[in-house]
């Protein structure tokens, strides 16, 4: 008899074990772990509006910065990979507003991080190289096993000749897992400068996106804050 009502009873153990893995798998989901055969689909950008030029700055480089949207899309916090006094307040100011698509576990959206690469680009140059310093630590991004793609060469764009425009372009890149530009479409526009600022990227190397450590493709913002040539230092 002892042995008849046992075997219910280990069939209501497997049950409850069963449901509670299910739980912890749905937790760990939100927590942004990932398995091994995840599929992740990147977060990306969706609007984006100016960002100003200091007037007072005689600087020019590279801000790289490190956004951290919630599972809404919401920029959570903002991390400097790289920066420069007198100009990365003004870009994490101005990346704050700015509006995102999360990243997708799995189909079911989750806190995720999207790289920015802010280049205050003078309006003379004496060289379009754009010099890439180490960066700065920051929080391992998410989820958990994910890496954004990371830049390895870039460039200043070339002031059209004809052009008196300023203003901030800001483009939305797709790197392959060949570590391709394979699209680039504008997200914010200044019709005299937009052309410059793309076939700039067109040049760039930028490895790709990992996840566990396999390559998928996936999108890097890039901003180019434009000074005109009457304002910049030669």
């Amino acid at each position: 008899m002892a042995a008849e009502k046992e075997g219910p009873t280990r069939q209501n153990s497997k049950l409850i074990l069963a449901v509670l893995l299910l739980v912890y798998a749905g937790f760990a989901a939100t927590r942004g772990e990932v398995s091994a055969g995840s599929h992740f689909e990147p977060p990306d950008i969706t609007a984006a509006g100016d960002i100003p030029y200091p007037v007072d700055s005689i600087a020019s480089g590279l801000v790289s910065l490190a956004v951290n949207l919630s599972a809404g899309g919401r920029v959570e916090n903002v991390q400097v990979a790289r920066g420069i006094s007198s100009l990365t307040a003004v870009a994490i100011s101005a990346v704050s507003t700015w509006s995102f698509s999360p990243g997708k576990l799995d189909g079911v959206a989750v806190p995720s991080t999207i790289n920015i690469q802010v280049i205050f680009n003078p309006g003379t140059l004496q060289n379009q190289d754009l010099p890439l310093l180490e960066g700065a630590l920051v929080a391992p991004p998410l989820p958990q096993g994910y890496h954004p793609p990371q830049m390895a060469q870039a460039s200043y764009a070339v002031y059209p000749a004809n052009s008196v425009g300023t203003g901030t372009v800001v483009l939305s890149l797709v790197i392959n897992r060949f570590s391709l530009v394979k699209e680039v479409t504008p997200i914010r526009s200044v019709p005299s400068l937009t052309e410059a600022a793309i076939a700039a990227v067109k040049n760039w190397t930028v490895n790709p996106a990992t996840l566990n450590e396999k390559k998928l493709k996936a999108n890097v913002i890039v901003a180019y804050v434009f000074r005109s040539p009457s304002n910049s230092t030669p």
